[in-house]
């Protein structure tokens, strides 16, 4: 996308934020809004750009816990981090210039400079025989797995730790393992941590994410999973051929080519 058009239509965007400001928390309205934004910046300038970076960290990985009040107070500090967030952008290109930012190298799309293999994410329960035969495929398709237990922390906490390498991903899968009892229904559910991680990746990743689900595991009726795939622990070969054709869909794969168990 060009540019000087992108400016413009993010101009627009911010046009829109006083209609944002009077919504309930959970109107589906800022969700599309943050979207559209998030799009046009990768678009124009590219996922590795500072412009995209700024955005998608603007309001961090808060997590919304309290009263009513406090939700709605929480979800204008978040439309406040991405107002202030865009308004750097569009004010660098003004005094830049259209024409100055010619000047810049232009980074030519992902596939075309990928010498390093994809990363995919794991969010996990734990160590289990599935991880390990979901490790191995990835590595067997070239794509590089990320655990973030197996990453150096370098003085960072486990959620920052989860922060950093999430960034660090072309895509993610979700090991959702049975975990934990659910005291509602007393079916089984992932694990809290993996649960948290869902939505730290929905906020960066959006749709190239897949959800590899055991079978008797279900999911949180919040979580909207747009490609799940069902596993058996004891036979997984059918359920990695999905993920391969999914991965190939999303651009991360050239060639499907799964791996005996």
């Amino acid at each position: 996308m060009d540019k000087s058009k992108a400016i413009e239509m993010l101009k627009q965007c911010l046009e829109e934020i006083p209609q944002l400001e009077e919504l309930h928390y959970d109107n589906q309205k800022f969700e599309l809004w943050r979207n559209k934004v998030s799009d046009i910046l990768e678009a124009a300038f590219g996922r590795s750009s500072s412009e995209w970076d700024k955005f998608v960290r603007a309001a961090g990985a808060s997590i919304y816990s309290g009263t009513e009040i406090e939700y709605q107070q929480e979800y204008n500090r978040r439309l406040y981090d991405y107002e202030t967030a865009l308004k750097s952008t569009i004010q660098k290109y003004e005094i830049l210039g259209v024409k100055r930012e010619r000047s810049y190298i232009e980074v030519p799309p992902e596939s075309i400079l990928r010498e390093v293999p994809p990363k995919a994410f794991i969010a996990h329960g734990g160590d289990s025989p599935a991880l390990s035969k979901l490790k191995n495929f990835l590595e067997a398709l070239g794509v590089e797995p990320i655990v973030v237990e197996e990453q150096p922390s370098e003085g960072r906490s486990v959620a920052e730790n989860v922060d950093w390498y999430s960034r660090q991903a072309d895509c993610a899968v979700i090991l959702a393992t049975k975990g934990d009892v659910d005291g509602k229904t007393g079916g089984f559910i992932p694990r809290g941590n993996v649960l948290m991680e869902i939505g730290k990746l929905q906020e960066l990743l959006k749709d190239r994410i897949v959800y590899l689900v055991q079978a008797g595991t279900k999911l949180p009726t919040n979580i909207s999973e747009k490609v799940r795939v069902r596993f058996s622990p004891q036979s997984m070969d059918g359920s990695f051929i999905k993920i391969a054709k999914e991965l190939k869909k999303i651009g991360i794969l050239k060639a499907v080519k799964p791996p005996k168990e």
